[in-house]
């Protein structure tokens, strides 16, 4: 007997854990830089502050303002790179290790580790703003963060979760409704986190950051039910430091699974690249809009990263069930990657606000693009390899997330020195081609298109068989009531006699 649609929206899932983890940590993101913003300028003796009316954009820069400015944005540009550096190192050995463990020990401690790790990373926080301890403390957090996992662990259990317990012709769905309570996590966060900077400072917002991440702590330990009960007969623990885990990662990809490895590979190495340009370009969008001539405020910074996640989270929803009735997975994942590389580009020219905010419209279907990916992939291997994959694939996105926050934040110092911020942004879009010429080389469909676009692309087949069928059919009808003209050596037709 099938379970009512509202008795599974009464049980407990995964979504809680998502919404409450992610809008901490995205709130984290912004308050976190504008903070360090703050204390390098204080620290250069810079007249910035947070406040709409006192801005950069009321005052009038000399020369040696302007230079000090470019020290402020470079000095908080690397600080930035080396708190994701410190967070996202560690955690990709973390998750090499715990996602293949989960598939035999189970879900659930990969989802409350990083949540702890969080937890532990805002407690520091907390205590370096209260007692103005030095900046470069962060760094510690941060490094609790990431041997806890991070958000790379969390991304690797909560899509194996969603594996284990969705049908996988609704998978890249599902996956996409857990981006949007991301996006809408990281929407409200930023929408309020720039109203609580102007009114109250940075420390009472971050109160509310660990109050989320606790709350995540929580609710995983007593309300989520495993989706993967252990199979393992003792030493689960020494099982998750065996290189055993590692080994089966590996075998993912090894595998020749008929000529499927090409497109899993593909759409690894695609992943990859979109994740770079995303989530490096995101460690310089704050220090973009603090730059003259924009100017922005907290609250305006908040209200921007407020209307980007928006944008995004319903551009993937409606990306997937609203373009998926005219094209193929595929397709869709190829106009989100254009979608993407267009916001870039608005982006890097913006030097109004109404520029600023195009940007995201233009942006609208890129949050397709990873579940998208994600969805192909888990389609693409077995029920007892989901773990290994997510896995290899959060491990190769924390990866790529400090390659470009490496790469962007150097580059950004750079360009400032010929008064050229966006180009970074520019850069990023450049990048997006590797993915959209990859997407191009794919095989064999059946091995990770869902079975909708299957027997979407069957039906259409058919329809063209039984066209040219019923054309034969027509034309050898009239054939015998009327002779056929035959060509000619010349090129021409003239009817049998």
């Amino acid at each position: 007997m099938p379970v009512p649609a509202w008795l599974k929206l009464a049980r407990p899932t995964i979504e809680p854990v998502i919404f409450l983890y992610a809008y901490g940590l995205f709130m984290h993101l912004p308050v976190i830089q504008q903070y360090v913003y703050k204390r390098v300028s204080v620290a250069k003796n810079f007249p910035y502050t947070s406040s709409t009316k006192e801005n950069c954009q009321n005052q009038t820069l000399n020369a040696t303002l302007k230079e000090l400015e470019k020290e402020v944005q470079a000095l908080s540009s690397y600080i930035h790179l080396g708190v994701v550096m410190f967070a996202s190192i560690p955690s990709i050995f973390t998750a090499l290790f715990i996602g293949a463990w989960t598939d035999t020990a189970g879900r659930l401690p990969a989802l409350a580790l990083p949540a702890i790790g969080s937890t532990l990373e805002a407690l520091v926080v907390l205590l370096t703003m209260y007692f103005e301890w030095p900046i470069y403390v962060l760094f510690v957090g941060s490094a609790i963060s990431g041997t806890c996992g991070f958000f790379t662990t969390m991304v690797l259990a909560v899509m194996s979760y969603i594996a284990d317990t969705t049908d996988e012709s609704e998978r890249s769905y599902r996956l996409a409704i857990m981006e949007l309570l991301v996006f809408i996590g990281g929407m409200i966060s930023q929408l309020t986190s720039g109203l609580w900077i102007e009114k109250f400072g940075f420390v009472a917002p971050y109160w509310f950051i660990f109050g989320c991440l606790l709350a995540s702590v929580v609710y995983v330990i007593l309300f989520v039910p495993e989706s993967r009960p252990s199979t393992s007969n003792g030493g689960t623990i020494r099982k998750l430091f065996s290189l055993k885990s590692v080994k089966r990662v590996w075998y993912v990809y090894k595998f020749p699974r008929n000529g499927a490895r090409r497109n899993l590979i593909i759409f690894t190495l695609s992943t990859g690249v979109v994740v770079l340009t995303i989530l490096g370009v995101s460690g310089v969008i704050v220090l973009f809009l603090l730059h003259s001539p924009l100017c922005f405020s907290a609250e305006k910074v908040g209200y921007y990263s407020a209307f980007r996640y928006l944008t995004s989270g319903i551009g993937a929803v409606l990306g997937i069930k609203l373009l998926g009735k005219c094209f193929n997975e595929v397709n869709i994942a190829r106009i989100g990657i254009i979608s993407l590389a267009s916001a870039l580009l608005v982006f890097g020219f913006a030097r109004k606000e109404w520029l600023v905010f195009l940007s995201p419209i233009a942006g609208i279907f890129s949050g397709a693009v990873s579940p998208i990916f994600r969805g192909m992939m888990s389609r693409s291997v077995g029920e007892n390899e989901q773990g290994a994959l997510f896995s290899a694939i959060a491990s190769l996105e924390t990866l790529c997330n400090f390659i470009g926050a490496f790469i962007f934040n150097s580059m950004y110092p750079a360009s400032l020195k010929y008064d050229f911020p966006g180009f970074v942004f520019f850069l990023g879009a450049l990048l997006l081609i590797m993915p959209l010429s990859l997407t191009c080389c794919l095989k064999n469909p059946a091995s990770f298109l869902s079975k909708r676009d299957l027997i979407k692309s069957s039906a259409q087949d058919d329809m063209a068989d039984s066209l040219i069928i019923a054309g034969a059919r027509s034309i050898s009808s009239e054939s015998e009531g009327s002779p056929l003209p035959i060509p000619t050596v010349g090129g021409g037709y003239e009817a049998v006699a």
